[in-house]
């Protein structure tokens, strides 16, 4: 049997940011937990590398889902036999936001980046919020206003680029805009804070609204040396 690739990349939001005040935003765990389908008891994993192991991002993991699931951290320091065992015991991983330049280093050095592939694979939804949501794309826009927007290859597991926060930051949105517009980024998914994308073997299968209507998902191309947002449709498939 051969396990379809899933994707379940969250915008912005979610059980890490409490202090957003958004409470439906639960809806977009509870959808992910449900993709795991009727087991008894759902193994989920949080990887924090992008915050640095933040303790305080990893108590909201714990107090989200222990209720739940069965559930288990990967730290920093863990070497990559421990990273192997970590993910071979699970069916969903959580990939926590914050530096996404200096998570993927992180991976690249220990060799993480190849079993999250193999994970992938293996049939373990692979999720996360901000950079947990774009690593796993080919193509991404990495930094901030204050410090300037770069580019930089993700995991490649989708092809094209990804944009977290996209209506919420407007420096970041403007900057992956015109990073597609001058076609110096490939066309991409750009997800709002509050919305979820469930992406299987390549094909957007569902897309989960906390926030209400206004907020969304979009597919973001250049077209003749302008850039054009359109919504996200069902069925798109990711290039």
């Amino acid at each position: 049997m051969i396990n379809p690739v899933q994707i379940f990349a969250v915008g912005g939001g979610g059980f890490t940011h409490p202090e957003d005040n958004y409470p439906h935003d639960a809806i977009l765990e509870d959808q992910l937990l449900a993709l795991a389908g009727p087991i008894a008891e759902v193994r989920i994993g949080y990887i924090g590398h992008a915050s640095n192991d933040n303790p305080a991002k990893i108590e909201m993991f714990y107090k989200r889902f222990y209720r739940c699931a069965k559930i288990t951290t990967l730290p920093l320091e863990a070497n990559l036999a421990e990273a192997r065992g970590f993910l071979n015991n699970l069916d969903i991983l959580y990939v926590g936001g914050g530096a996404t330049k200096k998570m993927l280093a992180h991976w690249q050095k220990t060799g993480i980046c190849e079993i999250l592939l193999e994970a992938a694979y293996g049939g373990v939804i692979l999720s996360g919020v901000s950079a947990g949501a774009i690593c796993w794309f080919s193509e991404l826009l990495l930094g901030s206003a204050k410090d300037g927007y770069t580019l930089h290859k993700g995991l490649g597991l989708l092809a094209g680029s990804a944009c977290p926060h996209f209506n919420n930051e407007p420096p970041r949105k403007r900057a992956f805009k015109q990073k597609i517009a001058k076609r110096h980024l490939a066309a991409g998914i750009a997800i709002d804070d509050g919305v979820a994308i469930h992406i299987c073997d390549g094909i957007v299968t569902n897309i989960i609204r906390a926030r209400g209507a206004s907020a969304n998902a979009y597919f973001v191309k250049s077209n003749r040396n302008k850039v054009e947002v359109k919504p996200l449709d069902l069925g798109h498939q990711v290039i």
